[in-house]
């Protein structure tokens, strides 16, 4: 379970890079840097909720395997709906620019990519900090599974 919550946490690191990439490349072209600010803080704190959602839907459909699907289901709707409500809210208010607001949602998708990157560097800063991705556990699994074909 820690190693899911390194993952969540590299993801999210990824839409906060992104969000701030996206406020201060983008606040420079819009006729009101405000609004553009605004826009992009909606879109990334939206991300981040989503992401959050995600995760949390993850642990209940594993924790319940017959309602799995179904939870599954409701969580990507719900995170749709999340997303459909902010762009509205970003189109209505004159205070924030959805342009801004729907890179900062959009930004989930590319955090995906980066997330291998931004492992490979925390792994780098902090070798301590992050806990194995399993690969010990498959190996003495394998080291203990030839030992019973050999008869040890």
């Amino acid at each position: 379970m820690n190693y899911f919550k390194q993952t969540l946490r590299e993801l999210q690191i990824g839409v906060i890079i992104l969000g701030v990439l996206n406020i201060v490349i983008g606040m420079w072209f819009p006729k009101s840097m405000i609004q553009y600010v605004l826009g992009g803080l909606l879109g990334t704190v939206t991300a981040l909720v989503m992401t959050d959602n995600m995760a949390r839907a993850i642990v209940r459909a594993v924790s319940d395997e017959q309602k799995a699907t179904a939870r599954i289901r409701i969580a990507f709707f719900l995170r749709y709906i999340i997303a459909i409500v902010v762009m509205v809210v970003a189109c209505v208010s004159p205070y924030v620019n959805p342009i801004a607001t729907f890179i900062g949602i959009f930004s989930l998708k590319f955090a995906t990519y980066l997330t291998p990157l931004i492992h490979k560097i925390n792994l780098k800063i902090n070798p301590n900090s992050l806990e194995s991705d399993g690969s010990e556990d498959c190996e003495e699994e394998q080291n203990d599974s030839e030992s019973v074909a050999i008869g040890r």
